[in-house]
């Protein structure tokens, strides 16, 4: 049988994401590509292999038994090239060399300070960057880094990952005067919802949980924001009588943001994010135990 030579992984991103979404424009919105880009490269695939994968309706992209196996196959290929990524570094990087990737504001002061401590004892170099929660995932999985500490609040995504929780964090809605419970922002959402919205990009633990609760309490998310893939910078955002955003609390007291701020009193629905760390599970011995030097010295110092 005559090999398929022109077959590309982004022809099996699309059909793996068309699969799972089964709608073009929400996979668009997905992968950050165009409608168009999305089904000419699912045309040119089905082209090359001779067969039709779905059917187009009114409803969506209809998977048949053909994209549920190139799916299969998709996905053996991704962790076979995530196992190549990982087994180059580790015959390649003999050095003491870790790279570190975060996205929570939770825990950066504890953090920092361990891998300064961790420095000092056992000579590892380190490499520090801050990314939204997508990318810093996704390099994770590709082996672009080697640990990352992240916010969530469901079950780890993918099995070939490993987790340790490390702390909890609570997640309020603040301006310039008040932080509010979410009890509050839905009691008082008409009032509320006109006001501009400083919130982090979708894809982020913080902003699926609110708008889940948004959404259980028939409420639609504000249309008048400003997406922000950092906390840091929407603090200078929320300075002004007209803006409302929301942030972890832990965060908000560290800087003692509105240190003359009320707190309102507790409410049912809370915002609560399980902060912690992830890492491979075929990783090096050395980031293994950097990652139970991190969790144990992160939480006692935090």
């Amino acid at each position: 049988m005559k090999r398929k030579s022109n077959i590309k992984m982004r022809h099996l991103d699309v059909v793996k994401n068309l699969y799972k979404i089964q709608n073009l424009k929400n996979a668009s919105d997905v992968m950050s590509i165009t409608p168009a880009a999305i089904s000419k490269s699912c045309i040119e695939f089905e082209k090359i292999i001779g067969k039709t994968l779905f059917s187009r309706t009114r409803k969506g992209f209809i998977p048949n038994d053909i994209a549920k196996r190139v799916v299969e196959s998709s996905i053996l290929i991704e962790k076979e090239i995530d196992r190549m990524i990982v087994d180059i570094d580790n015959i390649y990087n003999d050095q003491k060399y870790i790279s570190i990737s975060f996205q929570s504001n939770s825990i950066i002061s504890a953090m920092m300070n361990c891998v300064l401590n961790l420095k000092r004892k056992k000579g590892i170099n380190f490499s520090i960057n801050y990314g939204s929660r997508d990318q810093i995932f996704s390099n994770l999985l590709k082996g672009k880094t080697d640990i990352i500490f992240a916010s969530t609040y469901s079950e780890i995504i993918d099995d070939r990952l490993d987790y340790k929780y490390i702390v909890k964090d609570e997640c309020v809605i603040f301006d310039r005067t008040n932080i509010y419970t979410v009890d509050y922002i839905i009691k008082n959402w008409k009032t509320l919802q006109s006001k501009i919205w400083i919130l982090p990009v979708r894809g982020t633990a913080m902003r699926d949980k609110f708008e889940s609760i948004l959404e259980y309490n028939g409420l639609k998310s504000p249309k008048n924001l400003i997406e922000i893939n950092s906390t840091i910078g929407a603090t200078t955002f929320i300075d002004n009588d007209d803006t409302i955003g929301m942030s972890p609390l832990s965060f908000l007291k560290k800087i003692k943001y509105g240190s003359g701020a009320k707190e309102v009193s507790d409410g049912s629905q809370k915002i609560i994010l399980d902060v912690g760390i992830f890492w491979r599970k075929n990783s090096r011995e050395i980031v293994s135990n950097t990652v139970n030097d991190l969790t144990k010295e992160i939480i006692e110092n935090i």
